[in-house]
């Protein structure tokens, strides 16, 4: 174990560097000059040719808004690595770097320049291969409640960023109510667009099935205690004050009769089992 204090870019490259088989970067504000820079890193060894890259990320429309997050870094990721898969998890806070199961970063730093460069971050440095298993592993486990982002989704984002940021540049040099309440509206469609990537190709009873089985996996949890646990899991989909429909699914006001669904198909297939009033996890033994 080593311990890093700022700035962190030197301990990241050193992560980046021992790559083999597959590079995993869980960051949820990414911008372009540094998704460059990771796939330099990568390109300067020869043996990286085949390296994966898998990113997990969270891609909302405030924070590409704000700048934090550069959807053009996600482009450029795909068009450098060609075996790369990004994955947007909504909730994602967590910033960390792990190299095959040989080494991971645990930082504080996004994958910014303020990040690796400027800010007062900290991090530490594990090389052990079972606590580096253990990392992957759970990360791995969050991504499993995320969407991969496909290419044309990705290209569609980027068409809607786009003209949102331009919007957003003429709000604020306009004081016409009308261009406000255009903008308004503009970031409505573009926040469904947003969650639209959310929830991916998969249906809605898949989505908070996975969310199910994540939550039971740490204890065993009633009906009631899954709802509030379940909305913290997938806040913009568990609105209970608006009719929501993402492709053509309906959330909000449904989504814990979409739960309840879950649990039926779940309970049938054998995977979970209500024990005392609780559900619980079915091992492959029990």
């Amino acid at each position: 174990m080593i311990l890093h204090s700022r700035p962190l870019r030197t301990a990241l490259a050193e992560v980046i560097r021992s790559a083999r088989e597959d590079l995993l970067i869980a960051a949820p504000y990414i911008k372009e000059d540094e998704a460059k820079w990771v796939c330099d890193e990568l390109a300067a060894r020869a043996s990286s040719n085949d390296c994966r890259l898998k990113v997990l990320t969270d891609i909302r429309s405030d924070s590409v808004l704000g700048g934090s997050l550069d959807l053009e870094a996600l482009e450029l990721f795909g068009q450098r690595r060609s075996n790369t898969q990004v994955v947007s998890l909504p909730r994602l806070h967590a910033k960390v770097y792990v190299a095959d199961m040989r080494r991971a970063l645990v930082t504080s730093a996004n994958l910014t320049p303020s990040g690796l460069d400027f800010n007062f971050e900290y991090g530490v440095c594990l090389d052990e291969s079972a606590l580096v298993r253990q990392v992957r592993g759970d990360l791995e486990a969050y991504a499993k409640l995320g969407s991969v982002l496909s290419e044309a989704a990705l290209v569609s984002l980027l068409s809607v960023a786009k003209s949102l940021k331009d919007e957003y540049e003429q709000v604020n040099k306009a004081t016409s109510r009308r261009i406000k309440s255009r903008f308004n509206e503009t970031l409505r469609q573009a926040q469904r667009q947003f969650l639209s990537v959310q929830v991916g190709n998969r249906t809605a009873h898949g989505l908070f099935a996975d969310a199910m089985v994540y939550l039971l996996s740490t204890r065993p949890l009633s009906t009631e205690e899954l709802h509030p646990r379940i909305a913290q899991l997938l806040p913009d989909l568990c609105n209970d004050d608006a009719d929501l429909v993402i492709n053509g699914q309906k959330f909000g006001k449904q989504w814990k009769h979409t739960v309840r669904n879950a649990q039926v198909f779940l309970r049938r297939a054998g995977r979970i089992a209500l024990k005392n009033g609780k559900w619980t996890l079915v091992k492959a033994n029990d």
